[in-house]
């Protein structure tokens, strides 16, 4: 009988350390998971990437929140543009893909402007049917991390060359 209350007792603190070891590993793997898919709000550029990202190719209102600022109304301009992107996808049977480039920066404090030429280009089975280049300037405001606040599409004005006089 004293053998088996001893293997009791080292079967019982094995399984204690077991349940301990698993907790821990448990406890280690979400923290991992939570650092892993922290979002980023450090950096005025990356936000703004991943702003346009949601609400122009994936078109994730809920990722959309994760990087805008609390009263997002200057960024309705942007809204404006998808909701034409979709009616015109929808109109035309076609798909519209959109991209951007290097973004020029200018910053003050707690806010930062950025400029971006975004790329609309319409597929159609496979093929390019159209393509356009707009500018864009975004304003990215320190609330807690960066967030998106304001869109502005801005109009290219004609570039001036010298006449020859005669």
């Amino acid at each position: 009988m004293v053998r088996s209350v001893k293997w009791r007792k080292i079967l019982l603190i094995l399984a204690i350390m077991v349940a301990v070891v698993g907790v821990g590993g448990a406890i280690a793997a979400v923290l991992a998971y939570h650092e892993v898919t922290k979002i980023d709000r450090t950096n005025p550029k990356v936000v703004l990437d991943e702003y346009l990202r949601a609400a122009l190719v994936k078109g994730d209102a809920v990722a959309v929140d994760l990087y805008t600022c609390d009263d997002p109304v200057g960024l309705s301009p942007i809204s404006k543009l998808r909701t034409e992107l979709d009616q015109r996808e929808q109109e035309f049977a076609v798909e519209i893909l959109v991209s951007w480039g290097a973004m020029s920066r200018v910053d003050s404090p707690g806010r930062t402007e950025l400029t971006t030429n975004l790329a609309i280009t319409a597929i159609k089975d496979g093929m390019e049917q159209s393509s356009s280049s707009q500018t864009w300037r975004f304003t990215v405001l320190e609330q807690d991390g960066w967030r998106a606040c304001g869109a502005e599409r801005l109009t290219s004005s004609p570039s001036v060359s010298p006449s020859a006089t005669p």
